[in-house]
């Protein structure tokens, strides 16, 4: 190599020192840039060549600009921020629902059980005071009105997070569409991948949106080798170079809500993480398993309020009565709809005169053996129908209607070994079937004269009353043993637990994405003290470089004046 190859040579590292100043240049210029991806220079010697019995080297090349990333490192702090994602929502699931079931202001539902039993109380020790039959009423109203609002709420939050599912397809449509728009950008530029370096700005863009993609879905990412990338979604693609697949929010009929689905394949986009499948937890399981426990709760006290109530007498007799159940009329008791199934027994129905003496006293009974001459609606009519005194129709709507034949008698009903007169809402305490249409019934609201205290006769004794007195604290077998209360408890320390071990997972979620993009920043950030090191040392190689390139032409004067 002659001394001009020596100039060439260390002309050539003086233009890779001042590309590697320009590097770093661009670093701490970039230093505060919200998701800058540090940039370093990729130099390698450039290929030898033989001279005589010598091979000597010739020199530096730069042979690329490209950004500092540990993929995989990426991958797993993507995956962590899915799952942080999640749980955060969950989070903010669970302290909604927490906030609708606190008993502030005494106006939870627990505290609300403990006033309407209080008032049950108070009517034992006088059951002849008119205001404190109607003040069990009124508690029961307030206990019902509290139980559909408490549901109403639940439904409410759980619609608004069902609609966050439209601003969130929105949102995966622009980030996806922008991804794709970058995919051919980036390959345009950097050559579809012939050139050696990286698409600067452009991949930081990219980056940034698949990161805020992340926090919505569980992405699989591969990059393809001219720089654009695919992203996948449990085995569906939403990208694919400069292809994006757009989505739709559409109603699901099974699961009653909505759903994201791919609009191409109509399929449902299969998350397993992030906001969309911790949104549909929250919709389908946190605030939907509560309106179930509602319900469950809600239903239980009908049910045990009822068999009680609706075997007993109040202060005076019914001259017109009808069930608060449409059910079907023809079929077996078993497939009549009710409320819920009555049993194989019987009820007594007693006709009283106007002063309340006993005109008749006549048992019906209730056939439900599994056979086919098991009593139906409409032959337990026609049994009530043929007592003097009394006429009894099912109406066009299908509910049983009861009424005295004379002005001047009444009816009552007594001993229900079948659970009949409740499980067809006849004489009982509420109406409805869940939390969704609880009320009191609205004969009761008319008068509490009809509230039944008495099981021997009107004013004979106060055993319905004695039973109606705790009944919210006491194990049913019908509900596995369990009370009212305890169904509505259990509900609620389950949900305790529930916020408690999220809460938990919430935070360990959020270390370990802090941890791993504390190790991500080490990688990609820019240290100011490595790039003044750098910056250094491509100065002092700039120096040197011109040094060689000055004493080389020293070199050469010589020669040409020998």
């Amino acid at each position: 190599m002659s001394l001009f190859g020596t100039i060439q040579q260390s002309a050539g590292a003086l233009q890779v020192a001042q590309i590697g100043l320009q590097v770093v240049g661009n670093n701490v210029a970039n230093a505060n840039t919200p998701g800058y991806l540090r940039q370093e220079l990729e130099q390698t010697s450039a290929v030898a060549v033989r001279d005589g019995s010598l091979i000597k080297g010739h020199g530096v090349r730069a042979t690329g600009i490209v950004q500092v990333v540990d993929q995989q490192l990426a991958e797993r702090m993507f995956n962590a921020k899915t799952a942080l994602a999640g749980g955060e929502a969950l989070d903010k699931a669970y302290a909604q629902l927490e906030e609708l079931t606190g008993d502030l202001n005494n106006n939870g539902l627990n505290q609300q059980l403990t006033l309407f039993n209080n008032s049950l109380h108070e009517l034992s020790t006088q059951p002849g005071d008119s205001s404190l039959r109607e003040f069990v009423i009124l508690q029961a109203e307030t206990l019902t009105n509290n139980i559909r609002s408490a549901r109403e709420d639940a439904i409410d939050r759980s619609d608004l997070w069902n609609s966050d599912l439209d601003s969130m397809s929105g949102e995966i449509n622009k980030l996806t569409q922008r991804i794709a728009k970058l995919n051919l950008e980036i390959a345009t530029i950097e050559g579809g991948g012939l050139i050696h370096s990286d698409a600067t700005g452009l991949r930081d863009q990219r980056y940034r949106d698949l990161e805020e993609l992340s926090e919505y879905l569980n992405l699989n990412i591969q990059e393809q080798e001219s720089g654009a990338i695919a992203v996948f979604v449990g085995g569906d693609y939403l990208v694919s170079n400069g292809i994006y697949r757009e989505v739709k929010t559409a109603y699901n009929n099974k699961s009653g809500g909505s759903e994201i689905r791919i609009v191409e394949t109509d399929s449902a986009l299969q998350a397993s993480g992030g906001k969309l499948a911790s949104t549909l937890v929250a919709r389908d399981q946190v605030f939907g398993d509560y309106i179930e426990s509602l319900n469950e709760m809600a239903s239980a006290l009908i049910r045990s309020v009822n068999e009680v109530h609706s075997q007993g007498q109040g202060k005076s007799g019914h001259y017109e009565l009808l069930s608060s159940v449409v059910a079907d009329t023809g079929v077996p008791l078993a497939n009549a709809n009710l409320d819920f199934e009555p049993k194989n027994g019987s009820f007594d129905i007693t006709v009283l005169d106007e002063s309340g003496a006993t005109i008749s006293n006549e048992r019906i009974n209730v056939k439900k053996l599994g056979q086919v001459d098991d009593s139906t609606i409409q032959s337990i009519v026609a049994d009530i129908n043929a007592i003097d005194g009394i006429s009894a129709k099912v109406t066009s709507g299908g509910q049983i209607e009861i009424t005295s034949q004379s002005g001047t008698s009444s009816f009552v009903f007594g001993e229900d070994t079948s659970g009949f007169l409740a499980a067809a809402g006849i004489n009982t305490f509420f109406t409805g079937t869940d939390a969704f249409d609880i009320a009191v019934n609205p004969k009761l609201l008319e008068s509490s004269d009809f509230l039944s205290i008495s099981r021997g006769g009107i004013g004979e004794d106060t055993d319905v009353l004695t039973d109606l007195v705790d009944l919210v604290d006491e194990p049913n077998v019908n509900f596995g043993g369990d009370s009212i209360r305890g169904i509505y408890e259990h509900s609620i320390g389950t949900l305790g637990q529930k916020i408690n071990l999220q809460s938990s997972s919430t935070d360990g979620l959020r270390d370990f994405y802090n941890t791993l993009q504390s190790q991500h920043l080490a990688i990609t950030g820019v240290n100011i003290d490595e790039e003044s090191i750098k910056m250094i040392t491509y100065q002092r190689a700039f120096q040197a470089s011109s040094r060689v390139i000055s004493t080389a032409s020293e070199m050469l004067d010589l020669l040409v004046n020998l």
